[in-house]
Order: C-alpha cells, then sequence, then structure tokens
C-alpha cells in the first residue's frame, strides 16, 4: 500500500515541478517573456539585462527548486518501508536521479515547440530524428546550467554556508556553546551529491559531440569536485554506514544509459544531416551497449547483493583471533529468552488441567 502512495507522490511531485521548468524556458526565450509580459520589452533590450536573464537566472531558478526536492525524496523512501539509512538513501539516490534527468534534461529539452509534439512519441522511429532536432538547441542553457549549479555547488561545498548559518542562529537564540558534548559530526548526503554527479556526466556524454564547448566546464567542475571533496572527506565529513559498494550498481546504469542516449541522438543527427551510411554504422552501437550491460549484470551484480565468501572468511578469522568472542558468545546464549519459553506460574489445582505445557525452571 505505501510502495504504491509513494508512486503516486512521486508522480505528482515530478508533474508539480514541470511549472518551474516551463518558466525557466519563457526566461530562455526573449521572444516569449516579451509576449507574456510586454512592459518589459524596453528593460528587456538592454544586453546586460537580456544575458542575465538568458544566461544564468533560469539555471539558478532551477538550482533553487531543486534544493527542495532530496528532502522529499528521503520521505518517500521512508514511507517505503527502507529500514537502514543506506537503503533509504540508496532509493533516494535512485529517485533523484530519475527525477533530476526528466525534469532538468528532457523537460527542458522537450519544451515550448517540442510540447505539442508529444504525439510524436507515439511512433518510436521519429524520436530519434526529434531528440537529434531539440537536444543541439539546448547546447547553451546546460553550459548555463553546469556553471551556475555545478561550480556554485562544488565551491559553497567548502564553506557549508547553510549549517554554518543553522550553527550561528543555534548559538545565538538557544545559547548553544562550540564545545557542547552532543556535537554531531556530518556525513556526506550520497542521495544528493551522487544524482548531481550522475548528470553532469549525462550532460558531458551527451554533449561532447554536439557542444564541445562544455567539456571545459565540466572539466573545471570535476577538478574542482576532486580537490574540495578530497577536504571535506578527510577532514569534515564521517561515515555513519558502510554501503558496501552498493550505489555503484546506480552509477552503472546511469552510465549506460548516457550512451544508449547519445547513441540515439547521433543516429537522429545523422539523419537530419542526410548521412544514411553513418547513421547505420551507429545503429549497432546501442544493441552493444545493452549487450554489455546484460553481461555486467550477470557477472558483477550479485557481488553487490551479498557480501562475497572472500570478505566473510576474512570476518570469521577476525573473530577467530579476538580474545575477547568466547566471552561474548557465552553472554549470547543467556542474552535473549523467547518469553513464549519461560515458565508460567499459575494456581496449584488438584485436576491439574491448569498445569502449564512447558515447565521451566523458576525465576
Amino acid at each position: 500500500m505505501f510502495k504504491i502512495v509513494v508512486v503516486v507522490a512521486y508522480i505528482a511531485v515530478t508533474i508539480l515541478f514541470l511549472i518551474p521548468v516551463v518558466v525557466v524556458q519563457g526566461l530562455t526565450h526573449l521572444e516569449q517573456l516579451e509576449t507574456w509580459l510586454p512592459f518589459l520589452k524596453g528593460v528587456l533590450s538592454l544586453t546586460f539585462v537580456s544575458n542575465l536573464i538568458t544566461g544564468y537566472l533560469p539555471s539558478l531558478i532551477l538550482q533553487l527548486f531543486l534544493s527542495i526536492v532530496p528532502p522529499i525524496m528521503i520521505l518517500f523512501s521512508s514511507m517505503q518501508g527502507s529500514i537502514s539509512h543506506s537503503q533509504i538513501e540508496k532509493n533516494a539516490c535512485t529517485y533523484l536521479l530519475w527525477f533530476t534527468v526528466w525534469n532538468i534534461f528532457f523537460a527542458n529539452v522537450l519544451s515550448g515547440s517540442a510540447l505539442s509534439m508529444v504525439n510524436i512519441f507515439l511512433e518510436p522511429k521519429k524520436i530519434p530524428g526529434l531528440l537529434g532536432e531539440v537536444v543541439p538547441a539546448q547546447a547553451s542553457f546546460f553550459i548555463a546550467y553546469v556553471v551556475t549549479s555545478g561550480w556554485t555547488s562544488t565551491t559553497s561545498e567548502l564553506l557549508r554556508l547553510f549549517p554554518l548559518l543553522y550553527s550561528f542562529v543555534q548559538r545565538l537564540f538557544m545559547g548553544k556553546d562550540d564545545d557542547e558534548d552532543d556535537f554531531e559530526i556530518p556525513s556526506i548526503p550520497y542521495h544528493s551529491e551522487i544524482p548531481r554527479i550522475l548528470f553532469f556526466k549525462l550532460l558531458g556524454v551527451t554533449y561532447f559531440f554536439l557542444a564541445p564547448l562544455i567539456l571545459p566546464f565540466l572539466l573545471v567542475y570535476c577538478c574542482l569536485g576532486y580537490i574540495i571533496y578530497c577536504n571535506q572527506f578527510l577532514n569534515v565529513y564521517a561515515p555513519k554506514f558502510e554501503t558496501g559498494g552498493k550505489f555503484w550498481p546506480i552509477v552503472h546504469n546511469s552510465t549506460i544509459f548516457s550512451l544508449v542516449l547519445m547513441h540515439v541522438i547521433a543516429i537522429g543527427i545523422f539523419g537530419l544531416k542526410k548521412l544514411p551510411l553513418a547513421s547505420s554504422l551507429t545503429i549497432p552501437l546501442p544493441i552493444l551497449t545493452l549487450v554489455f550491460n546484460a553481461y555486467c549484470r550477470k557477472r558483477f551484480l550479485p557481488i553487490f547483493k551479498a557480501y562475497p565468501t572472500e570478505c566473510l572468511v576474512k570476518k570469521d578469522r577476525k573473530d577467530q583471533d579476538d580474545p575477547t568472542m568466547t566471552e561474548f558468545l557465552e553472554k549470547l546464549a543467556t542474552a535473549y529468552q523467547d518469553p513464549a519459553m519461560t515458565a508460567a506460574r499459575y494456581s496449584r489445582n488438584d485436576d491439574g488441567r491448569s498445569s502449564p505445557l512447558l515447565r521451566g525452571v523458576e525465576v
């Protein structure tokens, strides 16, 4: 029941998020903005204002709306029935990744004129041509998105501005000191950081041959992320749980999806440019990618679902060498006693019909 509620709520949140996407797309096209708000026509004619509105403001609005989504996905994952922290964050990571891919990538490239051609998806043969036409048109928007969202979020991670403000407000209004014993060391939010990195990887894979100008911006983002997160892992964050590598299948699946999407876009572009030979030679690539994915799932996916025998043997040998393990096992035998197996006290009756079926030691 809860899973059905989560699915319905997830779809509702996805649909509601299309509202800021439509607003953002209106900001990227000045002619649409002038049609909606004609009194801004004189202001929009200024070069600085037009560049600010069409370049940085849409990405900033999307980033602000996207910042409220991770807590919602954590709530959905908890409602679904997950108990452990790792499983809750793993499910939330999956939800947020596909939410980002659909609402930031597909909803932006298919907005505007493409929304009137939704029925084209009923004919799968036209999908590569549609993607080959609309995806390159949004290259400038995603370059600005990498700068405003990627660079800004990575550099702000070094300051941790919101936790800093929250701590300041606590000390100011609640009288808490820095040397308080209940200080909690933060842990990295896997459910929000991993989808962001994988989405930028999706942009790099799909746009490296459409708009190579995006690659230097992504390279700067990766270099900043490497330097900053090395510092955060060593000096700031402390892991609350061991993931056991369970996030790697998510990374693998998103990589396969990015490659297949890139192949489909390439087929569409070669078809639009009247290059049938290049388009025909590209068709086997997504098939080979899916075959490779099937091999990887059969060969490596079971490793992430259960502990390998080698790890279990190491744990057993480590327990055998532990001198306190004998005392622990002795206490384990009496640590829990099933209430159904304990002796029950009844008033003595001569007919014996009220005597317990299982007699235990008197406590």
